[in-house]
């Protein structure tokens, strides 16, 4: 097994295992592209060249800015990114923030779901 990287940032926590990121965002954030550009920055840094999927674990409630999504898009080795959640709001939420979003996009119930759909995206 990998060993697993651990990123305290202020406005939420980052879990880099070998092939994707599990993040979890602070109660009441507003996630923005500032936000964005850090969190970019210390995962390509561990994924240099190599493909990835990001997967946000919202166990709290929180807001982005779906501009995020568009820079997003952006990142080249970044090929998904999947939100668990188990609201129908936040469910709802998440739809509308995957059109903003220009590559594979899942809505997922358990974080074991989640890692299973970033297995067969990284597998494909």
């Amino acid at each position: 097994m990998s060993r697993i990287l651990y990123h305290n940032l202020d406005y939420g926590e980052l879990f880099i295992f070998e092939n994707y990121v599990i993040a979890q965002i602070n109660e009441g954030v507003i996630l923005k592209p500032e936000n964005n550009n850090e969190m970019r920055d210390i995962i390509l840094n561990h994924f240099t060249d190599k493909k990835w999927v990001y997967i946000s674990n919202r166990t709290m409630e929180y807001t982005v800015n779906p501009i995020t999504y568009l820079e997003t898009s952006k990142i080249d080795n970044l090929i998904g990114v999947c939100i668990i959640t188990t609201s129908l709001i936040g469910k709802k939420t998440a739809l509308f923030e995957s059109k903003f979003y220009a590559k594979r996009f899942m809505v997922a119930s358990t974080v074991l779901e989640a890692i299973g759909w970033a297995s067969e995206v990284l597998d494909e």
